[in-house]
């Protein structure tokens, strides 16, 4: 087939390459494959990826200003560059409506493309031949090119004569290196070829540990130091048709530096035959049995003193988690800027059968006031051999850390969540010897991230099942509509008073532990703003819990600080009576003053509005 038939061209620098390329690219012929081209000159190539791939779309990259080659004078290159341009529109014409032409330097637009979350089945490399120019283009293109997907680097034997930095090897040379164990090569000569390997397939587990700086931390200290243990914790109560799912998606992690319970929480169907058979031979996992429901929260708080990983995750156990679940939210951990109390993933919302219904949750958002993008230097932190550059840099484009002030429901929920054990022993209400027939993650969530902030990836890592029997929500996650019950709501709100109560009668240790930021995390555990707190605080529950705790707020805090901050979330009566309280029966004529002053400020403020 002659592929440049009426075409206009000075120049011929693909047709010796094509008996190469229809040979590896025959497997897409039948396939919509999305092309990048990085450096178009006349179109030539293109021409070539748009016939030979009848159902593609390519993308043409080029500033249309030619490289040094082009504009040298008396080089036997030198192009007319407008010229160039011109015949690459003619050349391109008929094949318009699968043509997407960018002007522009690669550095500018590839960067756009990554924006507009475009992905490709193949990469062409042709641009600027110095070798940065090479390695940027292959750099950027990388990060563009889908699993599987080819990507060619064309001139690797060009320029051999000049100086390494002006010939295009030394960049390939420089990007392949570090993109190794990523690639499959397929062909090196005048062109390199190579594979994107899927995390699956990799060799880059070339070192099953850790690393730093590309230094296995076994070897930097005489295997002193060692990966984290994640403690995967599966509460079951009746979901016997959908926990065998769930196990097998543990059992299935990429990370292996786990071990997980399997609560069976007061069961009566099958839960346990089912549990049985799918943790059976595998010594990471142990199956526990509680006699009655303690409910989620209730047999989370029971388990703490059963897991000993640093890393603690409360699967749902009608959810299913993602093979690189644990290996994502870990390096999150691993290299953030700032130690969080918990990471949180997107999740993939699905059915009761498990069709897909969609690939993210609307609450977990990383554009929020304060947040702090991105993760610390790739070199400066633990990697995972699981977590592959390329995928280090998603993760680094698409993680947020959340200061603690941010207040309302932030996450994604249930499994999605990766706490620090260290922080939810810290703040644990009890042993869990009691029943709290009540969320894990609406508990912990909420109290961790209000003590110690949180991180939101935005990567589903896990599959939150929708069903009639889902506690929390039936739906999927719709813009403008409320995803979760109305008695889901209700009860989850009022649970904020057991938060607040457990931060006020441990107030002696919590005042140690958080300094001046104890009574501003008391305010946001409530999950209020700022202008909604004294509604809040006026609740008769908010009431008694301040005015039974009120003797040891004073001894804590101080006359005048306890009276400063009754004040300031209560009013009327209500304060007096904890003032009272606290001041053993009789409060101070300046306390009372400066109360009856308060109250008499906020009626003349009401009086006024009306």
């Amino acid at each position: 087939m002659d592929y440049f038939a009426g075409g206009r061209f000075t120049y011929d620098w693909t047709s010796h390459h094509l008996k190469l390329w229809e040979e590896l690219l025959r497997d897409k012929i039948d396939t919509a494959t999305a092309v990048l081209e990085i450096g178009s000159f006349e179109g030539r190539s293109a021409l070539f990826f748009l016939q030979f791939l009848p159902r593609s779309h390519i993308t043409c990259v080029d500033t249309f200003q030619g490289s040094e080659e082009h504009v040298e004078r008396g080089s036997q290159y030198e192009s007319d560059m407008a010229e160039v341009e011109r015949r690459f529109d003619q050349n391109l014409e008929p094949f318009a409506d699968r043509v997407d032409k960018r002007r522009g330097d690669s550095v500018v637009v590839l960067p756009r493309l990554a924006a507009e979350q475009r992905l490709y089945g193949l990469i062409y490399v042709d641009g600027d031949h110095s070798a940065a120019s090479t390695y940027t283009d292959a750099r950027l293109g990388w990060d563009l090119l889908d699993n599987d997907g080819v990507m060619i680097l064309d001139d690797y034997r060009w320029g051999r004569d000049r100086p390494a930095a002006k010939s295009p090897a030394a960049g390939m040379e420089a990007f392949l290196q570090q993109i190794a164990g990523e690639y499959e090569l397929l062909h090196r000569d005048q062109q390199i070829v190579i594979r994107k390997i899927p995390i699956g397939e990799t060799s880059i587990g070339a070192t099953k540990s850790f690393t730093i700086a590309g230094r296995d931390i076994g070897e930097l200290t005489g295997g002193a130091l060692s990966p984290p243990l994640v403690s995967f914790v599966v509460i079951n109560w009746n979901y016997g048709r959908y926990v065998g799912e769930t196990i097998d998606s543990i059992r299935r992690q990429d990370y292996p530096h786990f071990e997980c319970i399997v609560i069976n929480n007061g069961s009566t169907d099958d839960s346990a035959e089912v549990i049985a058979r799918h943790v059976e031979g595998d010594p990471r996992f142990r199956v526990e049995t509680l006699p009655q429901n303690h409910g989620q929260l209730g047999a989370a708080l029971w388990s703490l003193d059963k897991v000993n990983g640093g890393f603690v995750t409360f699967v749902d156990a009608d959810d299913v988690l993602f093979d690189n679940y644990a290996s994502m939210h870990i390096q999150v951990h691993m290299a953030l800027q700032r130690s969080v109390g918990f990471t949180s993933a997107n999740v993939a919302e699905m059915d009761p059968t498990g069709k897909a219904l969609t690939a993210s949750y609307q609450q977990l958002r990383l554009n929020r006031p304060d947040a702090q993008r991105g993760l610390r230097g790739e070199q400066t932190v633990l990697r995972l051999p699981t977590v592959s550059p390329s995928q280090y840099r998603f993760l680094d484009a698409n993680t947020a850390t959340i200061p603690r002030w941010q207040i309302g429901w932030l996450w994604a929920p249930g499994s999605a969540n990766m706490f620090r054990a260290s922080v939810l022993r810290l703040l644990r209400l009890d042993d869990g010897s009691n029943p709290r027939m009540t969320s894990a993650d609406g508990y912990f969530n909420t109290i961790c991230h209000a003590v110690a902030g949180s991180a939101l990836i935005d990567m589903p890592l896990s599959g939150y099942r929708l069903h009639a029997n889902n506690y929390f929500a039936t739906g999927e996650s719709v813009e403008g509509i409320r995803s979760g019950t109305r008695d889901y709501a209700t009860k989850s709100q009022e649970f904020t008073y057991e938060s607040v109560k457990y931060l006020i009668e441990g107030s002696d240790r919590f005042d140690w532990l958080l300094g001046a930021e104890f009574w501003p995390v008391v305010d946001r555990v409530t999950r209020e703003n700022a202008d909604k707190l004294r509604d809040y605080f006026r609740n008769e529950s908010a009431v008694g819990i301040f005015r039974r705790n009120a003797p040891q707020l004073r001894s804590v805090f101080g006359a005048k600080r306890f009276a400063k901050e009754v004040m300031a979330r209560f009013s009327g009566a209500q304060a007096r009576s904890i003032l009272r309280a606290g001041f053993g029966g009789q409060i101070p004529a300046r306390h009372l003053y400066n109360s009856l002053s308060r109250d008499f400020r906020a009626f003349l403020k009401r009086k006024r509005k009306r």
